[in-house]
């Protein structure tokens, strides 16, 4: 069976995957669900310096200190820019990236820069006003559901996801992708 890395995505660690995780090991496979620099357990480490570049940091030197070969990288979110990142880094380690409504990173670019029109003036409002500038709070339901539209999450979830979530540093959507992703490109992508 498979080894699955989960990374969750903005606001969110390695505990969103919980429901699935057990599932997962119970079907045979190794499972890590990983933990992002400044969020859940690690939301203590978070600070202005924390960029997309920390993020994918986290990914690789999980997978090299458990020395993880032969990864399907799931990653939500947010989390596909990281991953992809991270797959670019090492992708003799992974089979297949796998994205969850994830974030694809273009060569060269930030995520402002390629989202769609109003997303960073919407994000930078939120940091400016709730984040002391460089922190974007996790987003209340009106949000949620403007943003996302059918997720599909009631009400419970909804109170869990407030429950852990935390501010996600606007370093995170400032730092440009490296300007060669070109091993990503070789590997299978879902």
């Amino acid at each position: 069976m498979p080894t699955i890395v989960l990374v969750a995505g903005a606001n969110l660690g390695a505990w969103a995957w919980e429901h699935v995780t057990p599932r997962l090991a119970a079907a045979g496979h190794d499972v890590h669900p990983l933990t992002l620099t400044g969020f859940g357990d690690r939301a203590h480490l978070t600070s202005p310096q924390v960029t997309l570049g920390t993020h994918a940091d986290d990914i690789v030197a999980a997978l090299e200190v458990a020395d993880l070969r032969d990864v399907v990288l799931v990653a939500h979110s947010y989390a596909g820019a990281p991953a992809t990142l991270a797959a670019a880094r090492l992708p003799g380690r992974i089979a297949r990236l796998v994205y969850v409504a994830g974030a694809v990173p273009e060569p060269g670019k930030s995520l402002f820069e390629t989202a769609e029109p109003g997303f960073e003036q919407a994000i930078r409002h939120f940091a400016d006003t709730a984040g002391d500038g460089w922190l974007v709070p996790m987003v209340n339901d009106e949000v949620l559901d403007m943003a996302f539209g059918d997720h599909g999450l009631g009400d419970d979830h909804k109170v869990w996801l407030r429950g852990r979530g935390v501010g996600q540093p606007l370093g995170c959507y400032t730092d440009p992708a490296p300007a060669d992703l070109g091993a990503v490109d070789r590997l299978p992508r879902t």
